[in-house]
């Protein structure tokens, strides 16, 4: 599966567990502000810098959905790869918020 199909497929989860997902030039402020979950009045939000390569998007995506345990079982089988092996190299601990 290509990218570029991982992304959006990363996306259309994100907005189904009602998560938002933006995309800002995060090299504009004088302070380091780095992509990844937050929460904005109580909602949550994945902020992605626009100068990340689509790899490293895909990447923040996967961390941020781990964090908050979404659930693998409706995601491409591709999908369900790439969060086992993240998980295996990098667990993340389950505590439901960030």
């Amino acid at each position: 599966m290509k990218e570029s199909a991982l992304f959006e497929e990363l996306q259309r989860i994100a907005e189904r567990h009602q998560i938002a997902v933006s995309t800002a030039n995060l090299k504009k402020y004088s302070y380091t502000i780095e992509s990844g979950l937050c929460r904005v009045k109580g909602r949550y939000r994945v902020i992605l810098d626009r100068h990340l390569h689509l790899s490293e998007k895909i990447d923040v995506l996967l961390d941020a959905l781990r964090q908050l345990s979404v659930d693998t079982a409706d995601m491409s089988p591709e999908l369900q790869r790439l969060f086992m092996k993240k998980r295996a190299a990098d667990p993340v601990p389950q505590s439901g918020t960030p």
